[in-house]
């Protein structure tokens, strides 16, 4: 039998992947600095890179729910106790998923309401506080702004992210906005600060 893993090692996984495409972002920036690339082509970089930052997160989740149902990760805290016993691991995700062939996670209160189902108390996917569900709020409206453009989505980054923040035009677009500068010392973008709220919070979900 497989010696359980420990939690902390889906973070982790989630964190590698973070680096790689920062790695990305960075070489973007100087191919721009030295104008081998335009603003234009960037931006659309920023979008994919924030795109695949989300999927990656979600499947961050999926990974650690099924891993704690099934006992193949194991946490430190006590306070994790599974609901249900799965017989065998090809019984689990036909389960959790509801007979779908995916689960969605974000908006996160589907994973919280799952998790009440398969967790004592939907413990530790309900343990986040009210700020970081807040953060999860928001880093799925610019996701759907990007990905599904309906004017619908666009209103509501524009209502609930951009609201009443002084922007130059080119940083209200989604893409625009992620590159749009968070802090000037050091020098850090937003995308960068969304990707590490979704790393502070995969490493509270897995500790």
């Amino acid at each position: 039998m497989q010696m359980p893993r420990t939690a902390t090692t889906v973070s982790d996984r989630f964190y590698g992947h973070m680096r790689y495409l920062d790695m990305t972002r960075r070489k973007m920036e100087r191919l721009l600095a030295t104008k081998q690339i335009v603003v234009r082509d960037v931006n659309q970089i920023y979008a994919g890179l924030y795109l695949d930052a989300i999927a990656s997160f979600e499947k961050m989740i999926e990974d650690l729910f099924i891993g704690l149902a099934t006992g193949r990760l194991e946490s430190n805290s006590v306070q994790i106790v599974p609901l249900v016993s799965f017989a065998n691991n090809k019984a689990v995700r036909p389960i959790i998923f509801a007979g779908r062939s995916y689960a969605d996670w974000l908006p996160y209160h589907y994973t919280e309401r799952r998790a009440k189902v398969f967790f004592r108390e939907g413990i530790p996917f309900t343990s986040l506080s009210s700020g970081d569900k807040t953060q999860l709020e928001t880093l799925g409206v610019i996701r759907n702004a990007i990905a599904h453009r309906s004017d619908y989505s666009t209103r509501l980054f524009q209502n609930r992210v951009i609201g009443s923040q002084s922007l130059m035009n080119r940083e209200k677009s989604p893409a625009g906005y992620l590159r749009s500068i968070f802090r000037a010392s050091p020098l850090q973008r937003r995308y960068e600060d969304f990707v590490n709220s979704m790393a502070t919070i995969a490493v509270k979900l897995c500790a």
